[in-house]
């Protein structure tokens, strides 16, 4: 293992230019503040590294994950067995005619809402507060108030899993509640095109405050160790959606805990790393509240936080 080990480091500095990190620990890489070391980590800064990078861990075979901002994930106690890739290719530029904002995957999806309203484009609005980037705002088809990412795609550029370039126009992408076809194929996505409007820059500023300030209303303090929501808000059998955190509220979820991970008083679809955590302490307190769901509803939620155990196979 060592050999393999010191065969990719050698390997990735001579396809990136730039060294590898092992044994990094991954909490700080994680806004649940949760996770073991990886064996190897590595920021891309641009789209050219990030390529490299995926091309290097394919040719010697090393599992690898691509993160961008960690709001949505949990690791393993455990680590990493192989490449954390965080993705930090950043880029914004409007494209002809003036009406579609081309983004580059690492790009934070506040980036994206601000250079919006400076172009005076609206639409983003409902984008506002939520944390992340463009690669996995649209990973996982983000949204609130109504509205998705996927709605505004026009078009992507993607890195295939042979190492090819692929533009492909928003039907490739199969959006769905909290879905994208990225979640089942290997994919990865570079950079995203989307179509807005024109708009009044004032009354863009006035929708993203309110929409800040309905958030700040649900949501913990900036600085609390969380993923956002946990749950995925679940379907009744009519196709509407009904909050996971009303169900969760109804059996008694917000005074429930699991050593340190806790049910949050103000929301009771957020879990939060109250007092050092683990990933096994949020997978217990997950659990518990999907059965107690099930057991007074017969609903089965499903998780919209991502974990990631140490080991994963078919990269």
């Amino acid at each position: 293992m060592s050999e393999k080990k010191s065969e990719f480091a050698q390997t990735f500095l001579q396809t990136v230019g730039r060294p590898l990190k092992e044994n990094v620990d991954l909490r700080g890489f994680s806004n649940f503040k949760i996770g073991g070391p990886a064996d190897f980590f590595f920021e891309a800064e641009t789209a050219a590294e990030l390529k490299a990078a995926v091309r290097a861990a394919r040719d010697v075979e090393v599992p690898f994950t691509i993160i961008g901002g960690g709001f949505n994930i949990l690791f393993d106690d455990a680590g990493f067995r192989g490449l954390i890739l965080k993705n930090s290719a950043k880029g914004l530029a409007l494209a002809d005619p003036g009406l579609r904002v081309k983004a580059a995957s690492g790009t934070s999806t506040g980036e994206l809402v601000d250079y919006a309203l400076a172009n005076g484009l609206e639409g983003l609005e409902f984008l506002a507060g939520i944390p992340g980037t463009v690669g996995g705002a649209v990973f996982g088809n983000a949204g609130a108030f109504g509205q998705c990412l996927g709605d505004f795609l026009e078009e992507a550029l993607l890195l295939t899993r042979r190492g090819g370039e692929m533009r492909v126009s928003k039907d490739h992408f199969q959006f769905g509640y909290r879905h994208s076809k990225l979640k089942l194929v290997h994919d990865i996505l570079m950079e995203a095109t989307f179509r807005l409007r024109p708009g009044d820059r004032g009354k863009i500023r006035t929708k993203i405050a309110e929409n800040l300030a309905v958030r700040a209303k649900k949501h913990p303090p900036q600085d609390t160790a969380y993923a956002g929501s946990f749950f995925k808000n679940p379907p009744l059998i009519d196709g509407a959606k009904t909050a996971a955190g009303y169900l969760l509220e109804q059996v008694g979820a917000r005074d429930l805990k699991v050593g340190g991970a806790v049910v949050y008083p103000g929301h009771c679809n957020l879990l939060i790393n109250a007092d050092r955590a683990t990933a096994r302490d949020v997978l217990a307190l997950a659990a518990e509240l999907k059965e107690r769901v099930r057991a007074r509803f017969g609903i089965v939620l499903e998780e919209e936080v991502i974990f990631l155990p140490s080991t994963v196979s078919g990269f």
